[in-house]
C-alpha cells in the first residue's frame, strides 16, 4: 500500500463520518439543535431559525447524507487501493459535498453569522483543491460535472461579496454606524467622505462582483475551455477587496478580523489559479 493510498483512504473515512453525522442532525435535528448549526461560531446567537432558515438547513442534511453515501461506496469499492487511480465515486462524493457546504454557507451568511460563513468559505475551497488533486491523478474525465463543477463556485462568491455589499451601501447609517465608530480614532475617519463614504466605496466593489459573476455565467465561462475573462475580473475584484479590508482591520490591530481575510485573499487566490491556469482541470484526458 502506497503512503498516498492510505491518506486518500483515511480522508474518505474522515468526509463519511462528518458528513453522516451532520447530515443525520441537520435532518432530524429539533428546531434548538438547527439553531446551533446556524450560530456555530458565532460569539453571540442571531436569533432562532425561520421555516425558510429550517428547510433550507434540511436540505443541507440531505446532500450531506448523499455525500456521505458515495464516501461509503467509494471504500466499499476500494478505489484508493484497486491502482487505476479514477477516484470516480469520491470526485462525485466530494462534488455533492462542495453543493452541502455551499448551501450551509449561503444559509449562515444571510443569517449574519460572518465567522461561520469564513469557516465554510474556507471549507468549500479546501474541497475544491481536493477534487482538483483527485482529477490530476486520475485519466478518465467526469463526464456529468465537466460543465458545471464552477458552478457551486459562483454561487459562493456571489452570496460571500453580495450579501455584505447590499448591507454596507443599503443598510443607512444605522448600519454603517459601527464601522464608524470602530475607525473614528483612526486617518480612515479623516478621508474624503469619512468613514461612512469608504464603507459605501467598498460595498460598491461588493456588489460588482455578483453582477460580473452573472455576466460571466450569461456567457458561460463556467463551460469547459470558454475564456474565463469576467471571471477573472471579479476574482480580482475579490481579492482586491479583500486585500483593502485587511489593511482596514490590520490598522485597529484587530488579529481576528484581518487574519480571516488573508485567508480569504489566499484561497480565492488558490481557487483563482487553479481556475484559470487549468482551464478545464475536471477534463482531464
Amino acid at each position: 500500500m502506497k503512503p498516498n493510498q492510505y491518506v486518500f483512504a483515511l480522508i474518505s473515512v474522515l468526509l463519511l463520518s462528518f458528513f453522516a453525522f451532520h447530515g443525520y442532525g441537520l435532518t432530524f435535528g429539533e428546531s434548538a439543535h438547527l439553531d446551533d448549526y446556524l450560530n456555530f461560531l458565532s460569539k453571540q446567537q442571531k436569533g432562532s431559525s425561520t421555516y425558510p432558515f429550517w428547510l433550507a438547513l434540511k436540505c443541507v442534511g440531505v446532500l450531506s447524507f448523499f455525500a456521505a453515501s458515495l464516501f461509503f461506496i467509494s471504500l466499499v469499492k476500494k478505489e484508493h487501493f484497486n491502482g487505476s487511480n479514477q477516484y470516480t465515486v469520491m470526485r462525485y462524493a466530494i462534488f455533492i459535498a462542495i453543493l452541502s457546504i455551499a448551501l450551509f454557507g449561503a444559509i449562515v451568511r444571510i443569517h449574519s453569522n460572518q465567522q461561520g460563513a469564513a469557516n465554510l468559505f474556507f471549507f468549500t475551497t479546501l474541497l475544491y483543491m481536493l477534487l482538483f488533486h483527485l482529477n490530476n491523478q486520475a485519466s478518465q474525465s467526469l463526464l456529468v460535472l465537466k460543465d458545471i463543477y464552477l458552478l457551486p463556485w459562483y454561487a459562493v462568491l456571489i452570496y460571500t461579496m453580495g450579501v455584505p455589499g447590499w448591507a454596507k451601501i443599503f443598510g443607512g447609517e444605522s448600519f454603517r454606524i459601527r464601522y464608524i465608530e470602530m475607525f473614528e480614532s483612526s486617518f480612515i475617519s479623516s478621508l474624503p467622505g469619512g468613514t461612512s463614504m469608504t464603507i459605501i466605496l467598498i460595498g460598491i466593489f461588493e456588489l460588482v462582483v455578483p453582477i460580473l459573476l452573472l455576466v460571466s455565467l450569461i456567457r458561460g465561462e463556467f463551460l469547459q475551455r470558454r475564456p474565463k475573462l469576467w471571471l477573472t475580473l471579479a476574482m480580482t475584484i475579490i481579492i482586491s477587496t479583500f486585500s483593502i479590508l485587511c489593511l482596514g482591520l490590520s490598522i485597529l490591530l484587530n488579529f481576528a478580523g484581518s487574519s480571516n481575510l488573508v485567508f480569504y485573499s489566499i484561497f480565492t487566490l488558490m481557487m483563482f489559479l487553479c481556475i484559470l491556469n487549468k482551464p478545464a482541470p475536471l477534463l482531464k484526458k
